[in-house]
């Protein structure tokens, strides 16, 4: 019986390339998620060719959700939840190449990112109820990214006692580029076709679209661009023309 089994394992190299990840601890570790979950209802829908590369799942809560469409792929990427009622939604054929965080805090908190965008290292986090981020289709992040919507703690004002500080909701246009180190705080919108500058500290709306956004705060640098994922240079760009 082993014999034969063996025969099978050696006749198909598909197979056999999976019982050798299976034999091997630390590659089963790093082919099926670790997941610590608590409380009731939590709920992880994985859609079909998703491949999922050491990656975390820390629920503690009730009622939340997150669900990974077709074909994502997703390396050393943490869901960290605390609270009830959140959602999590990562669109088709979305990469996290090198690793990410996507934590939500509190309650009816919403992560949602479009199809075919791809991330190097980012870190995107909801942190209280009722705010979300929200990334369209076909963006480039880079690493060392910060995405939040609050400040996580509160600062008061000292005349009114009242807390100035609340959270805010972030949406990212369709086709953006985000360079490394830049961070996106709470109340931002970008629109479409644009590109965030390294280290940029984005803490105000630009909505216009192919606009070239940098500096702490950020500006508008430039208008009338867009980008490519590609490197063109200037024959082929004269090909182009032609």
């Amino acid at each position: 019986m082993k014999q034969a089994l063996k025969s099978v394992v050696k006749g198909n190299p598909i197979v056999e390339k999976y019982a050798r990840i299976l034999m091997n601890r630390n590659n089963f570790a790093a082919l099926f998620p670790r997941k610590r979950i608590s409380g009731k209802n939590n709920i992880i829908r994985v859609k079909n060719s998703v491949i999922l590369n050491n990656c975390k799942f820390d629920i503690a809560g009730n009622n939340n959700s997150v669900e990974i469409h077709c074909s994502a792929i997703l390396n050393n990427v943490t869901f960290f939840i605390r609270g009830n009622q959140n959602k999590i939604e990562i669109g088709e054929k979305v990469r996290f190449w090198r690793g990410g965080e996507l934590w939500i805090e509190d309650y009816n908190g919403t992560i949602k990112i479009g199809n075919h965008s791809t991330f190097e290292n980012t870190h995107i986090a909801v942190t209280e109820p009722y705010s979300k981020i929200e990334i369209g289709e076909d963006c480039m992040f880079a690493y060392g990214i910060d995405i939040r919507t609050g400040d996580s703690h509160s600062i008061i004002d000292i005349n009114t006692n009242k807390r100035i500080n609340y959270a805010q909701d972030i949406s990212i246009g369709n086709h953006v580029w985000v360079a490394s180190h830049a961070s996106i705080l709470k109340g931002v919108t970008i629109g479409d076709n644009s590109v965030i500058a390294t280290r940029s500290v984005v803490t105000k709306n630009f909505e216009e679209d192919h606009i070239l956004v940098g500096g702490s705060p950020a500006r508008k640098l430039k208008e009338g661009i867009n980008w490519d994922r590609q490197r063109i240079y200037e024959e082929e760009q004269r090909i182009i023309a032609s």
